[in-house]
């Protein structure tokens, strides 16, 4: 038989070992031998690792496909303590965590960005939850604030130490590396420069570890604020859902909102009082007054009269910092000022004040840089747009844009992108008579002009022209307009034969001629007609009684300086 006939022996076990686990078979006696004697005997060899791993087709067996990172979390369940923390802080009331869970992974994609987790969530239909105890339904919205830098995150977490109320996004590896979506609830023992969030590992859907992660590693973060719109219940007997009453917010939760509203009052009053004070030399501290706006700017985010004063402070004494601001500290004063405008673009009075902080950027180039970076031009074009029927508004964004235009080509076609063109003549006609508008819509016009071709042309096809001519004839008494229109008629005309044309046409050198002899001691309404008139009219100018070396530095350079576009006093040589 069998034990008999050795080759039928082998058979039989090469069968076994085809059929039999490594376990089964390491519990057959005969098997236990592995050497070289038991296979000459008739045993076969026990096979290598190799071959015990190893599938018909010679490839090692590979592990399954979904296997999770282990420093992988799961943007669900992160999202859930956050909702949940705030539930509990705001109402008191607990949800179904598998409940929302499935509902938030049908309703989003695989996306590691919180705001468009949270977008998908608010999404229609209504987000509905079963509460902890099945009992009810909860109608769901969820209020948002992103968080673009890591101190205004911070700010956020003072606020509710304890209580996850945002999802933070974060390189666990290192700085870019490995983002994930976290859950920080307070500030690290120790050190206000750390935050510590709640993990939920992806690979089992438990707590995980601790996170500790400083503005390095930060990416972006969205604060949530969970909203009860309905809360509903449904009748078994009569097959009926219904609406119970909402529940009323928490003590604790209101006594944080009136805490809140006392600091942002306090630093309100603050702010307003710094800015009230006029910086009378370059080391008053005006670079602390301004680098404490911006951090208060920050920290109340949703106070919209706290950024008005803060926008205020950086208006007043942001061109004295020029000297000590680094440039990271640039970029930081600029994101305050656009986060404030972004976030309030439906108050006129964070528009202006914003818009009025931005002019102090000319000659500044690395925080005309910043305002490129952050959007600067785009929100200041489109605050003028919202609001065209607001002078002030439409003066400081005029100012805003000569400042960012500057001796700053990259921003100079940004602006002419946003088609400002036709915001600045718009508000111009409107408002003709207004002197400050003018004042600052003629250096806007004239720093994007200056030494650009294309700008110079599509300025003039927009009517730039015609608005110098009003100007020199209905502000023939305020010599203040008279410079800054004189000024971006030289900055048109400059190397432009076509416009220098028209100019002629329209009598704009009999124009400049008069304002010369109305204010005949001003020098800067001079300087700037001696210019304009330099192109009018060749040879005119050298007849006149002024300086043959006074020249805007607009036109002077061939990089093209800015104007001034303060308003405040005349431009002078001295002022461009």
């Amino acid at each position: 038989g069998l034990h008999a006939d050795p080759k039928l022996k082998k058979m039989a076990l090469r069968g076994i070992l085809s059929s039999k686990s490594e376990s089964n078979l390491r519990q057959l006696p005969c098997l236990s031998p592995v050497d070289d004697d038991a296979t000459s005997s008739g045993y076969p060899r026990r096979p290598s690792l190799s071959a015990r791993s190893r599938t018909n087709s010679g490839r090692l067996i590979s592990p399954p496909q979904e296997i999770d990172h282990p420093w992988e979390t799961c943007p669900f369940r992160t999202l859930f303590v956050v909702v949940q923390d705030m539930l509990v802080l705001k109402y008191g009331l607990e949800l179904d965590e598998l409940d929302f869970i499935n509902k938030a992974k049908a309703r989003c994609g695989p996306e590691l960005q919180p705001r468009k987790l949270v977008h998908a969530l608010n999404a229609e239909p209504a987000l509905k939850v079963k509460d902890a105890n099945n009992e009810r339904l909860l109608q769901l919205r969820l209020q948002t604030t992103t968080m673009s830098s890591f101190a205004e995150l911070q700010n956020c977490i003072r606020r509710w130490p304890g209580t996850a109320c945002a999802v933070a996004a974060v390189g666990l590896a290192g700085v870019g590396r490995n983002v994930q979506l976290v859950a920080p609830y307070r500030e690290a023992y120790g050190t206000k420069d750390a935050l510590v969030a709640r993990t939920r590992p992806k690979s089992n859907g438990g707590v995980g570890p601790l996170h500790t992660f400083k503005v390095e590693t930060f990416t972006t973060a969205v604060v949530i604020e969970p909203v009860i719109e309905r809360l509903l219940k449904y009748q078994p007997e009569s097959s009926v859902m219904l609406e119970l009453q909402t529940p009323a917010e928490c003590p604790e939760f209101a006594k944080s909102a009136v805490a809140f509203d006392t600091e942002v009052g306090l630093a309100e009053r603050f702010c307003g009082a710094l800015a009230a004070l006029a910086p009378a030399t370059a080391d008053c501290g005006a670079t602390a007054s301004c680098l404490l706006a911006k951090e208060l700017m920050s920290r109340h985010p949703k106070a919209a009269d706290m950024q008005v004063a803060g926008c205020k402070v950086l208006s007043n004494w942001l061109s004295h910092c020029q000297q000590r601001l680094s440039t990271q500290q640039c970029c930081a004063a600029m994101e305050a000022i656009t986060a404030a405008m972004r976030r309030h673009n439906s108050n006129a009075a964070v528009q202006e004040a914003g818009a009025a902080a931005m002019s102090g950027t000319a000659g500044w180039a690395e925080l005309q840089a910043a305002a490129a970076t952050n959007g600067a031009v785009e929100e200041v074009v489109g605050a003028m747009r919202r609001f065209e029927g607001d002078s002030e508004l439409l003066a400081s964004g005029c100012g805003a844009l000569a400042g960012l235009a500057a001796n700053h080509p990259l921003n100079q076609s940004s602006i002419m992108a946003c088609r400002s063109i036709e915001v600045i003549v718009d508000a111009m006609t409107r408002f003709s008579k207004h002197a400050r508008l003018q004042t600052m819509a003629f250096g806007a016009l004239g720093n994007l002009a200056a030494n650009n071709p294309n700008n110079q042309a599509a300025i003039v096809q927009a009517d730039g022209l015609q608005r110098v001519k009003v100007a020199l004839q209905q502000h023939q008494t305020r010599p203040v307009v008279l410079t800054a229109a004189l000024a971006a008629l030289w900055c048109l005309l400059k190397r432009h034969s076509g416009n220098t044309d028209l100019a002629g046409q329209l009598g704009l050198a009999e124009l400049a001629m008069l304002a010369l002899r109305r204010h005949p001691d001003d020098r800067g309404l001079k300087s700037m007609a001696s210019g304009a008139l330099k192109c009018l009219v060749p040879g005119l100018a050298e007849a006149l009684a002024c300086q043959a070396s006074s020249t805007p530095s607009s036109v002077r350079q061939d990089t093209g300086l800015p104007m001034s576009a303060s308003g405040s006093k005349p431009m002078s040589e001295d002022s461009f």
